[in-house]
């Protein structure tokens, strides 16, 4: 009998639009995506077990940003999403949109 496992298998899943931001690597004005990446221990080809999980801001446009470190970042960037989502689908008026991130610290915001 034979088993096949691996590990290294990634998987990817992108929130959509986070955070309003002139990227420093391209210069274009964009939003930020919040990308949480996760590395899978696999049995006979088939993921099983994530054992590594890492959440990214990155641009839309040259796929550069930064890797975001600690609860309390990662928390912020998910209430960025959700507050961003709902502006950019008309469920949030600019002002209030600009006062969300003025409360925000992520980035200097």
């Amino acid at each position: 009998m034979f088993i096949i496992f691996g590990w290294g298998h990634q998987t990817q899943n992108n929130y959509g639009p986070t955070l309003p931001i002139r990227c420093p690597h391209c210069n274009n004005d964009t939003f930020w995506h919040l990308v949480n990446t996760k590395v899978w221990f696999t049995l006979f080809f088939i993921p099983v077990i994530p054992y590594e999980s890492t959440h990214y801001l990155l641009c839309d446009i040259c796929s550069k940003g930064i890797r975001l470190d600690g609860k309390q970042e990662i928390e912020e960037a998910r209430y960025l999403n959700q507050a961003t989502l709902s502006f950019l689908n008309k469920g949030m008026t600019e002002s209030l949109y600009a006062t969300v991130l003025d409360e925000t610290r992520m980035l200097g915001n």
